[in-house]
């Protein structure tokens, strides 16, 4: 089944069916005082599911608690509960003397309070809760609940007592107007014999009748009674219009009792006016003999009170039917009619919750006669059929059952009538679909302990039934994933490690354990096992691990890693973040292998590299000689001279290939001398531009010197190698004419040097891969020749002194360079 969301919190429910419990218990107790409060006390204790429940009635004359009923799964209160003073230390005095619902404290506080500490030490219960009862707007009794362990939360306990004890107060004071409804007919009974004893005497003295009649009205007695009834009696006398009023007529109507006479008209007066017109129609059908003299209506005394008065009364009449005199009583039925009040909308409250339910509530009466009593509207809503088709036919339910679950459901249903219980099962609803129920049933039983009734509240939980299937369907799904993924990551060739958001290591794949030489998870990975490949420690700040825990992604990085054993291992290594759908941190993962075999072959390849480079650096030198040699001698003719001109080109193009290669052997293998000297920055730039100007031909090379630019440390001939470099190159991706331009500026401890040219920007994508080996841009790569050598160079260069080289592209059309070298340290 479906489950409907209910606005209700779940506390709501539980303070809805303890409500519905309680009247249940209640209304069983029929009009007996004692049997009402002996149901009290165990409406009380299931709903608070107490093992000891004591009702309390306050008694004002010796100011004093009175045990009245008793309920108790451990045994009945010892003496010591059956009287507890109002003003001792206790949980139910306190309670009168508040008037709001009291807890137990814990601790040494509890052993003082005199009926908590004598349950916890007789009947083993730690945890008691005082319910205070008020009806007729007085404090009447006190209900003590009390428990060895608390079964329900605090908060719900303390709401689920409030309820009740406006339920338990409504029920006293029903009680109480029923006793209060048999002392009133009790004195009608006694006034009607009264009234004839008076008719019997009126023949005598009219004085004597009169001054008996007052006797009678004002007898200290009947006056008591009266007042603590408050009814009120008067007489009528119709042909003098002259009214007789007892003493608490005048207390009804809020008036002194030496007011002096009332008359008709008078009492008339303080009749509310809304109600004033039925009440002289009624007194008129009375004295017509239409109708018995029998209404409610309201009075409003001097101070504005409003108060409900019901009227009964007969009619004295003469043998020819003449009205001669009208004798009622009064009683004042406000208190009656707020309590009522409060009921029905008690009872409306109880209905409109229970009505408007979306779970299934139902009452089912056992026995032979096994019927439905009632099914809220929720049922259409769980099953297709409407509460009338329930009432209708007792077996529906079971034919609704599925199939796999109705032994199951029988066999409950055999138990059910025992002790109730909770049942989860499948139904098939009206429209075919599969529905799961769980249902919770208590049974009702009579004072002999026979099953009268069971209720019940049926809860669709489809939804949460199939969440279930489905969370066991993904977390074996997580399982299957978790063992393929912990497979690939154990079988891969490369050694991986997986670290937590913190830092820690989770775990790690047998391949990194072999590569590190160790059995035991460590540091892999930090700062402290790892260095740069020339063996220089590694910055924290360069760390992979740190870096992949910043967010940051680092991609095949050659380190050397520091082994268990004390040795080192070359290894490439890349690391990045783990993130979840919405970005949040999972962790980091580190991945290396071991590149000891590609070093080694990358050392022969520079080894023959340089060798290469060596044994063609004489061919080139003696073909440059030869090629000058011929351009340079007069009479040979100008074709010969056009050729030995194209030979001296390309062979100084070879010449510096085998330079290139020839640094790029140094630089690889750490090898590159750097002659360290102090260089004056803007003369040696000033001499390259004009050294180079064939190389720039056609663009105007522009210097800039901003402000004082310091002596630098540096190798003259590499920094004009890397001037040449970067110059050449912006003259052949410049558009043609476009100026270049030299900046020379101080930041810090260095000296920055830009060099700009105009034309197409540099891709974002290439940018990255400009400085690495034969790498060449797409920008007029038509005309342009080379083998992709010069910005690498370049960089290994400004690296071995100590400074940065990078690019920037400000603008769509603009192209700059940027290197650094440190200024050259004064001496002391």
């Amino acid at each position: 089944m479906r489950r409907r969301r209910s606005a209700a919190p779940a506390a709501g429910d539980a303070l809805a069916r303890a409500a519905a419990d309680a009247s249940l218990v209640l209304a069983s107790a029929g009009d007996d005082a004692g049997a009402l409060r002996e149901a009290i006390a165990a409406a009380a204790a299931r709903a608070l599911r107490a093992e000891i429940a004591c009702l309390y009635e306050i008694l004002r004359g010796p100011r004093a608690l009175a045990l009245v009923a008793s309920w108790g799964e451990r045994g009945a209160p010892g003496s010591a509960l059956q009287r507890l003073p109002l003003d001792a230390e206790g949980l139910a005095a306190a309670t009168a003397r508040s008037g709001v619902v009291q807890v137990a404290p814990g601790g040494e506080r509890a052993a003082e309070l005199l009926d908590v500490a004598h349950l916890h030490a007789q009947h083993g219960c730690s945890h008691a809760l005082a319910i205070p009862i008020a009806f007729a707007g007085e404090l009447r009794a006190v209900l003590l609940c009390a428990s060895a362990q608390p079964i329900l939360p605090q908060a719900e306990a303390v709401e689920i007592a409030g309820a009740l004890a406006g339920l338990f107060g409504m029920a006293l004071a029903a009680a109480a107007a029923r006793a209060l409804g048999a002392q009133v007919a009790e004195l009608e009974r006694e006034k009607r014999e009264l009234e004839r004893s008076r008719e019997q005497l009126q023949a005598a003295l009219t004085e004597a009748r009169r001054t008996e009649e007052a006797l009678r009205l004002r007898g200290e007695g009947f006056a008591r009674a009266q007042k603590l009834a408050r009814l009120a009696n008067w007489d009528w006398r119709i042909e003098g219009n002259e009214l007789v009023w007892s003493e608490e007529s005048y207390r009804m109507l809020g008036l002194p009792a030496d007011t002096g006479p009332i008359t008709y008209e008078g009492f008339l007066e303080r009749v509310h006016p809304d109600d004033r017109g039925r009440l002289q129609r009624a007194v008129d059908l009375a004295l017509q003999q239409a109708e018995p003299y029998c209404v409610d209506y309201r009075i409003i005394r001097p101070d504005g009170e409003e108060r409900a008065i019901h009227t009964v009364a007969d009619i004295v009449r003469a043998e020819d039917g003449t009205p001669l005199r009208m004798i009622g009583t009064a009683l004042d039925v406000t208190e009656q009619r707020r309590v009522e009040d409060a009921l029905r909308l008690s009872e409306a409250r109880l209905r409109i919750i229970t009505e408007h339910a979306s779970d299934v509530i139902f009452r089912i009466r056992l026995g032979p006669d096994v019927g439905y009593e009632y099914v809220n509207p929720a049922v259409v809503e769980h099953t297709g059929y409407p509460p009338e088709a329930w009432y209708e036919n007792p077996r529906l339910f079971p034919s609704l059952l599925h199939p796999e679950d109705t032994g199951r459901y029988h066999d409950f249903v055999e138990r059910m009538a025992e002790a109730g219980g909770r049942i989860t099962f499948r139904i098939i609803d009206r429209s075919g679909r599969m529905r799961w129920i769980a249902t919770h049933v208590t049974i009702e039983r009579d004072e002999g302990g026979k099953p009268l009734t069971a209720i019940g509240i049926s809860r669709d939980v489809t939804v949460e039934k199939l969440a279930d299937e489905e969370r066991e369907r993904l977390l074996e799904q997580l399982a299957a994933e978790r063992t393929w993924l912990n497979t690939v990551i154990e079988r891969t060739p490369v050694g991986i490690v997986l670290l937590d958001p913190t830092g820690q290591q989770i775990t790690w794949n047998h391949r990194a354990q072999e590569l590190a030489r160790a059995t035991s998870p460590g540091e892999l990975g930090g700062v402290a096992c790892l260095r740069l490949p020339d063996g220089q420690p590694l910055p924290s700040s360069e760390c992979p691990a740190m870096r992949a825990l910043r967010g940051e992604v680092t991609t095949a990085r050659e380190l050397s890693l520091g082994r268990a054993d004390g040795g080192t291992l070359a290894v490439l290594m890349s690391a990045g973040p783990i993130v979840d759908g919405n970005g949040k941190l999972l962790g980091a993962v580190l991945a290396f292998e071991d590149i000891t075999r590609l070093k080694e072959l990358e050392r022969r390849k520079d080894e023959w590299t340089s060798v290469v480079a060596h044994d063609l650096k004489q061919p080139v030198t003696t073909i440059v000689g030869y090629a000058a040699q011929l351009e340079r001698r007069p009479h040979v003719a100008d074709a010969v001279k056009s050729r030995a001109g194209h030979i001296l080109a390309s062979a100084r193009r070879l010449g510096r290939m085998v330079s290139d290669l020839t640094d790029i052997s140094r630089i690889e293998s750490r090898r590159l001398a750097i002659e360290r000297g102090p260089v004056d920055l803007p003369a040696l730039v000033q001499a390259v531009v004009e050294r180079t100007e064939g190389d720039t031909a056609g663009h105007p090379v522009e210097i800039e010197i901003r402000g004082e630019i310091p002596v630098v440390s540096a190798d003259a001939g590499r920094v004009e190698q890397v001037l040449s470099n970067l110059l050449s190159n912006a003259a052949k991706y410049g558009d043609p004419g476009t100026p270049i331009k030299v900046r020379l500026e101080r930041r810090g401890g260095a000296v920055e040097t830009s060099i700009w040219n105009r034309g197409r920007s540099i891709p974002p994508e290439e940018r990255p891969l400009l400085f690495e080996r034969f790498f060449r841009g797409k920008a007029k790569e038509e005309r342009v020749v080379g083998l992709g050598l010069g910005l690498y160079i370049a960089r290994g260069l400004i690296e071995a002194h100590g400074g940065t080289i990078w690019v920037e592209c400000p603008g769509e059309r603009d192209t700059v360079f940027h290197f650094t070298l440190p200024v050259m340290a004064e001496r002391a």
